[in-house]
Formats: structure tokens, C-alpha cells, sequence
């Protein structure tokens, strides 16, 4: 069975937007090393090779103008590296303060976010190959010139690739989507379930799945925006923008089903059959989402259609039947319960036909409802301010404190590898440069991964060289774990390192004849940084997770409360969604996402102790559910015609919202015992209102279908408020009990 998994994950590689780049890199490399062997000037074609390898990292999804400019810094900063490193190299006296700048420079560059901590690579890259003494003909400076003129050609080529295949790129991210969305439904299917067993691994993993998403999305958002201003009414780009907001829109419905297990289990406990009814529903749909992904490939099939259909016709015939019989079952509220969960469904039923039909009858006469200005809101744009990097000139910041850190472990490095004269002593410093994060945990999980893959890549070099006595096969070998490692390197890194290893070997293997002496040395190498990278990320000046979680826990916080205000807004007003309501939206799942990957980092620390971890995944918990209430809330609001805003309803949000800016204030923890009276009043009138629409449903059978609809807003309101408070206030009193 694990070997079954293992090969679908592989083919499920070759199917993702990181196997298309792997392969773009490796041809990019390959290229300028055949054309300039037949030319005699493979020296040539190294710095050229060694150009498109420091500047690929930077080519990572966006938006195209980003891509360019990260990757023309990345060769401007390679070119430089080069430049000071070779020619400082011979004089230990400049060599060692240049070293040390360098390293420190590039490495505070990645403050600047994401894509300028792959520029910062580049630059580390560089310092260290350009120590490998491959330096062409002629010097230094034209050994730069052709890493430059390497970089040159693969911005060019990877231009080239955007244009002939930027709808595949594009088709390629929207079908992980899919997948993630698909997978995500299923999790909060499982933990609907009345006797879920595992529901707190199950919670999980349904954090680390929001994170993921939240990163997807992020990438897609650019680029369909970007694209869309650029190309303007394209009809490819505005029909991938609306099948991106229908599956934003899934996911939303899919957390607007907030899943309250105490309650679930007292109002279902004898009718656990419904739930079930639901669950296979929601299975069955994320099966189609994962037919959908597939795109023009694979259309749906007359079973599938009818499988799906059948199943939406037997739920609501269930619930018709209950709410014939509901007097007699004497629970209306799970009635209300039960068809609030299916009006949620109803709406994801609805949005996967609206993107069945997008991708097979797409007329391009489909109405964007997110006008071009506003679009622009939704990209998250760095901040590239000289002040950002000035504020972080502070051991408060983390990036800092890893900037000196890797420059010390570097130079430390360096000393070594000349002390015990090592064969290849830049190896150590390149094992240090791709280990260390700034984070403990991030460098622990590097130097396992590290440390696994090259030793296994080790063996299976050392069998494959006693077997294989062939160039040709080598040079075949070489190529393909090259676009292996590239393709792997941020899916599965342990793996990656395995190809990384076999990819070093096999080249050798074509240069010199003691390959074996080639892999003993790799293996010691690797060991020596990869132990060194470990001890100064845990001894040197370490970050970690547990001191800075606070930062994250607000950030949470602040969002939420954004995001309920926008909904109260929408709630006290009624007209067009504006598009201030989906960006709190956004910046909410994005710092929960946030908040997720620093709550796993910090669970890997040995520094973190059980309380404390137990707390943190309490805070963890209760701000998902908060999201999960606010998203329940608004959806409906929103997409359900409802009644004016009372008093009572303000009265709920404003003890809310006291409770969050409470929690995010901790040095002086205010209490809502004020407005204790007012609380109680509101829930005393949603109560009454319950109760008397219930008599009057009983009643005016005529008028029964309005009075379900009243009945359902009101049931609504009154559970999600309730849940909304009390969950604000355990928020309020555990971060009260941390200050």
C-alpha cells in the first residue's frame, strides 16, 4: 500500500507546475554546456550553467513583472558575488571582512518577504560557488560575465516558456486548487462525524490544509489579476478569475459549516443517519472537484452526474419527510440545524455546476462582479521601504539574528574546511546555506532532510556506479535527477537532497574517474555543515517560535475583528457586498494561515513545553472556530434575505468585539461585565422571538414556508452570536492568564 501512495504521489508530480519548472531549468542548464562542448569551450558553458542555476530560484509563480525583476536581481547580485568574492579570494586579509559582508547583506535582503529571500539565496549561492575556483579563461571577470550572460538566457528562455504556456501554468496551480479544496471538504466531513475519534488530529491537519490553500491562493490571486489587467477582457484570463472566485466561494461555504461537536451530539443523537446523509454529499462533491481539476482531459460521466444528483434529491427528501413528522420528533432546532447545514451544501452544489459550467460552455459573456480597482486591493504587495530593512537592524528581528548567525556558522565553516585542507570545503558552506532558516525548528527539519537524502542518495550512487559502467548512461542518469531535485525541492526536500546527491555524483562521474572518493567526500561535507548548521541554529542567538507566537496571535485576532466589523456593516446595511468585505475576508484566512505554520513550528521545538503548547493549540482552535462563525454569519446574511438589524443584535457584536480588542490588549484585560445586562436581554429577545415564531408556524400553516425562512435567520443569529461571545470571551481569559 505505502509503495501504491508513493507512485500516485510521483504521478501526481508530473502533473504539477513544479515538474514543468524542473524540467525548464534542467534544459535551460543543459543547453548552453552542448552548444559551447562543440564549440570547445565547456568552461564557457559551466559559467553559464552555474548563471541559470543562481538565478532559478527567484523564478517562482506571480505575476510577470515580479518574476522579471526578481530574476534580474538575482543576476545583478550574482554577477556582484562573483565579481568580489573571486577576486578577494587570494588575499585572506580582504577575503574574510568581504566574506563576512557579503553574507550578512544578502542574507538581510530576505526582510523584504518571500521572493527577496530567493534573491538572498542567489547571493549566498554565489559567494560559495564562486570559492569552487572554476573561474574561465581570461580571469575572473569574464567568469562573471558568462554567469551574467547565463542568467541573461534563462530570463529569456523562462519568457519565452510564460508565453507559450502561461495558460497551463495557470491550469496547473488552479488544478492543485481543486485537489487542496477537494481534500479540505473531506477533513471537515470526517470531523462532522458524531463519534469522530481522532477529532483533534483531524483539526490538525485541517490547519496545516489552510495554510497550504492560503499560499495557493495567494499565487493564483496574482497572477490572474495581474494578468487580467494586462490582457484586459481576455476571455482565458476573466474565465480563470471566475472559476477562482467560485472556488473561494466553496471553501467559505465549506468553513461557513462551523462544527459545534457538543452541540451536534445532543441535537443528533438519535438521529445520526442525517449527518451521514450530508457527509457522503459532501464526498461526493469533493470527488467531482477532483474530476474538475482535471480540466478538458476528463468531462463527467452520465453515472457521476446522476450519482451526485441522486444523492442531493435524497438528502432533501429526508428532510422533507422530517419536517412533515417534526412535531412528532419534538426537535424543531435540529430541524433548523440539519436544513442550515443543507442550505450551505445547496450553495457549494450550486457553485461546483457554475464551474462545471465555466469549463465546458464558457461563452465569455459571464459578468465579472470585482471591478479592475478594486481587484488591485487583493494583492498583497510587499513592502520594498529602505525603512523596512532599518526597522529589522535589531536583534528583536528575527531575520537579523539569522543573518548574523549564518554569517558566523559560515565563516566558522570556512575556517574548518581550511584547517583540515577538505577536497571540496565550499560543499560545507553550501550544506550551511541551505540548511539554516531563521527559525530553529525550519534548521532542524533541514538537517534531518539534509542529512536522510544524502546519505540515501549516497547508496544508491555508490550500487548504481559498481553496476553502471556506462558515460552515456550517467549523463542520462545526471539530467534526470536534476529536474527531480528541482522538481522536489519545495514539495519534499529530503527527497530532493536524495537527487541532489545522485545528480553531483552522476556529473562527476562524466568528469573524473574516482567517483566513489567523490561521493565519500559529499557524504562528509554534507555531514560537517549540516552538523554545524544544527548547533548554531539552536545555540546562536536562537528564535524561537514560542517567544514570537504572540505576534501571530494578534495578528489573528486583529483580523477577525476586522472581518466581523465588515460583516456587521454589510448586516446593518444591505446592498452591493463591497469589496472591503472580501479583503477582510482574505486578510482573515491569510492570518490564520499564518497563525496555523507558526503554531507547527513551535510544536517541533524542544524549547516549547506542554502547557504552553496545549494553550497556544487551544488559542489555535478557538480563532478557527471564531473564523468558522463570522464566515457561517456573514454567508448567510448575505445570501439569505433577512430582516432589519435590531438593537440586540448590535448590542452581541459590540460585548464581541470587546472581548477581541480585549484579547489583543493584554497588559490591561477589560471585562464585558457592563454590558452583562444588555447580553442577557438579547438573548432573552431572540429566545422569546424563537419561541413565538414556533407557535405561530404551528398556527398559520399558510404561511408556513415565510415563517421557516424567519425561523432559520433568527436560529441563525442566536447560535452563531452565542458561540461567537463565548468563544471571544475563552479567548479574552486564556490570553489574560499568558499576559
Amino acid at each position: 500500500m505505502n509503495l501504491y501512495r508513493q507512485l500516485q504521489s510521483f504521478f501526481k508530480l508530473l502533473k504539477t507546475a513544479e515538474f514543468s519548472r524542473g524540467i525548464r531549468f534542467a534544459v535551460a542548464a543543459i543547453i548552453p554546456l552542448l552548444v559551447t562542448a562543440q564549440m570547445g569551450e565547456i568552461r564557457l558553458g559551466i559559467a553559464m550553467a552555474v548563471g541559470v542555476l543562481l538565478t532559478s530560484p527567484s523564478d517562482v509563480p506571480g505575476s510577470l513583472r515580479r518574476r522579471v525583476i526578481g530574476i534580474s536581481f538575482s543576476i545583478a547580485i550574482a554577477v556582484l558575488a562573483t565579481v568580489i568574492t573571486g577576486f578577494s579570494l587570494a588575499y585572506s586579509i580582504f577575503f574574510i571582512p568581504l566574506l563576512i559582508l557579503q553574507i550578512f547583506h544578502y542574507s538581510m535582503i530576505s526582510v523584504f518577504g518571500f521572493r527577496a529571500s530567493l534573491i538572498s539565496f542567489s547571493g549566498l549561492l554565489a559567494v560559495v560557488l564562486s570559492m569552487a575556483q572554476v573561474a574561465a579563461e581570461g580571469g575572473v571577470l569574464l567568469h562573471a560575465l558568462w554567469i551574467g550572460v547565463g542568467g541573461l538566457w534563462y530570463l529569456l528562455f523562462t519568457l519565452l516558456f510564460h508565453y507559450l504556456l502561461r495558460r497551463r501554468e495557470t491550469d496547473q496551480l488552479l488544478g492543485e486548487i481543486f485537489e487542496l479544496t477537494a481534500q479540505y471538504l473531506e477533513i471537515r466531513s470526517r470531523l462532522m462525524g458524531l463519534k469522530c475519534d481522532n477529532r483533534e488530529e483531524l483539526e490538525k491537519e485541517v490547519f496545516t490544509l489552510q495554510t497550504t490553500i492560503n499560499e495557493k491562493h495567494e499565487i493564483l490571486r496574482e497572477m490572474v489579476i495581474t494578468r487580467r489587467k494586462n490582457f484586459g477582457r481576455s476571455g482565458m484570463v476573466r474565465k480563470r478569475l471566475l472559476i477562482f472566485m467560485e472556488l473561494v466561494d466553496i471553501l467559505e461555504l465549506g468553513m461557513a459549516n462551523p462544527v459545534n461537536s457538543s452541540k451536534m451530539s445532543k441535537l443528533f443523537v438519535s438521529q445520526e443517519d442525517k449527518i451521514k446523509l450530508i457527509q457522503d454529499w459532501n464526498e461526493i462533491m469533493a470527488a467531482h472537484l477532483r474530476i474538475l481539476a482535471q480540466g478538458s482531459r476528463r468531462k463527467f460521466n452520465k453515472t457521476e452526474e446522476e450519482r451526485l444528483k441522486a444523492k442531493r434529491q435524497e438528502t432533501w427528501k429526508t428532510y422533507r419527510e422530517l419536517e412533515v413528522s417534526g412535531d412528532a420528533s419534538g426537535s424543531n432546532e435540529m430541524l433548523l440545524v440539519f436544513k442550515n447545514f443543507l442550505v450551505f451544501k445547496e450553495k457549494q452544489y450550486q457553485k461546483l455546476l457554475s464551474i462545471k459550467r465555466l469549463m465546458e460552455e464558457w461563452k465569455g459573456n459571464e459578468k465579472l462582479k470585482l471591478k479592475r480597482k478594486d481587484a488591485a486591493k487583493f494583492l498583497t504587495t510587499p513592502d520594498y521601504n529602505f525603512k523596512t530593512l532599518q526597522d529589522n537592524l535589531d536583534l528583536k528581528s528575527p531575520i537579523f539574528r539569522h543573518s548574523v548567525r549564518l554569517t558566523v556558522v559560515m565563516v566558522l565553516g570556512y575556517f574548518l574546511g581550511e584547517l583540515f585542507a577538505v577536497q571540496n570545503a565550499y560543499w560545507i558552506l553550501l550544506t550551511i546555506v541551505v540548511i539554516m532558516r531563521p527559525g530553529y525548528a525550519l534548521t532542524r527539519d533541514r538537517f534531518k532532510q539534509r542529512l536522510y537524502g544524502t546519505l540515501i542518495g549516497g547508496a544508491v550512487a555508490v550500487s548504481l556506479v559498481f553496476l553502471i559502467r556506462s558515460q552515456v548512461v550517467y549523463g542520462i542518469l545526471a539530467v534526470i535527477s536534476l529536474v527531480l531535485a528541482h522538481s522536489m525541492i519545495q514539495r519534499n526536500y529530503k527527497t530532493a537532497a536524495a537527487f541532489i546527491t545522485l545528480n553531483v555524483v552522476f556529473v562527476y562521474s562524466l568528469l573524473r574517474p574516482n567517483v566513489l572518493q567523490v561521493i565519500e567526500y559529499r557524504v562528509l561535507d554534507t555531514i560537517v555543515g549540516a552538523g554545524l548548521a544544527f548547533i548554531g541554529a539552536k545555540f546562536l542567538w536562537p528564535t524561537w517560535e514560542h517567544s514570537i507566537i504572540q505576534n501571530f496571535i494578534k495578528g489573528s485576532i486583529k483580523s477577525n475583528l476586522e472581518f466581523i466589523k465588515e460583516v456587521e456593516a454589510f448586516y446593518n446595511n444591505k446592498s452591493t457586498l463591497p469589496a472591503s468585505y472580501k479583503i477582510a475576508r482574505k486578510n482573515a484566512f491569510l492570518a490564520m494561515g499564518d497563525f496555523n505554520a507558526a503554531f507547527q513550528r513551535m510544536a517541533q521545538e524542544s524549547k516549547t513545553d506542554k502547557i504552553t503548547l496545549e494553550e497556544t493549540f487551544r488559542i489555535v482552535s478557538l480563532n478557527q472556530e471564531f473564523l468558522s462563525a463570522v464566515v457561517s454569519l456573514g454567508t448567510f446574511i448575505r445570501s439569505q434575505a433577512t430582516t432589519k438589524a435590531s438593537a440586540h443584535f448590535a448590542n452581541y457584536i459590540s460585548a464581541i468585539k470587546t472581548n477581541l480588542q480585549a484579547s489583543l490588549e493584554n497588559h490591561k484585560i477589560p471585562t464585558t461585565e457592563g454590558n452583562s445586562e444588555e447580553i442577557n436581554k438579547a438573548a432573552l429577545f431572540y429566545d422569546n422571538l424563537y419561541q413565538e415564531l414556533l407557535n405561530v408556524e404551528k398556527d398559520e400553516v399558510h404561511e408556513k414556508e415565510e415563517i421557516w425562512e424567519k425561523l432559520q435567520e433568527v436560529q441563525i443569529l442566536m447560535d452563531r452570536l452565542k458561540w461567537l461571545l463565548e468563544i471571544s470571551e475563552s479567548l479574552r481569559k486564556i490570553l489574560a492568564k499568558k499576559a
